[in-house]
């Protein structure tokens, strides 16, 4: 008997819904592979938070390689709100891959919680820790501002949940960090 037009196209579906399966899950691996490595936690270097003198901002939290590191006020301890395009502009610190617990460089306080997928995100004090994107070299600081995630700002250890003063160079007169931008 033949077979009918329903029953040879069956095999052939399935065929292709396991190729797709497979592109989609290489495809999955490639963006994986190529995401910025503050927010992959691929490196192989241990994650490391140390403490910089700022000339404007003051004492702030850094990366080893002197990147600022900021924090959403929005976000409660150990969990972040920081997730989809927040996550593309604000890269949350991670643990390298298989690195157990953040390495402090003159800080103490320093621990990590799981986000969404499994990555390890540190926190200091509880606060979960990102980078901003702008920032394009070690020690710069342009991520005190408030956008539409909330309000962000860079970390003096001293005293992390509140923003800290800018000094204008003349007169000892402070602001505090603030500002808007959109995104």
């Amino acid at each position: 008997m033949p077979k009918s037009p329903s029953s040879r196209t069956g095999p052939r579906i399935l065929r292709r819904s396991l190729s797709t399966l497979a592109v989609l899950s290489t495809g999955a691996a490639l963006v994986a592979a190529v995401a910025p490595s503050g927010a992959s936690g691929a490196s192989s270097t241990p994650t490391t938070i140390a403490v910089s003198q700022n000339k404007t901002w003051g004492p702030t939290l850094t990366l080893k390689n002197g990147d600022t590191v900021y924090r959403l006020t929005a976000d409660s301890k150990n969990t972040s709100v920081c997730t989809a395009k927040c996550a593309t502009i604000w890269f949350p610190v991670l643990l390298a891959q298989g690195q157990k617990k953040p390495v402090g460089n003159g800080v103490s306080s320093l621990g990590s919680f799981s986000r969404a997928g499994g990555a390890k995100q540190v926190t200091f004090e509880g606060i979960p820790l990102y980078t901003f994107a702008k920032d394009k070299k070690p020690g710069q600081v342009t991520g005190n501002v408030k956008n539409s995630w909330g309000q962000w700002y860079s970390i003096n250890p001293k005293n992390p949940r509140t923003p800290p003063k800018k000094s204008s160079g003349s007169g000892g007169t402070t602001t505090t960090a603030g500002g808007g931008i959109a995104y």
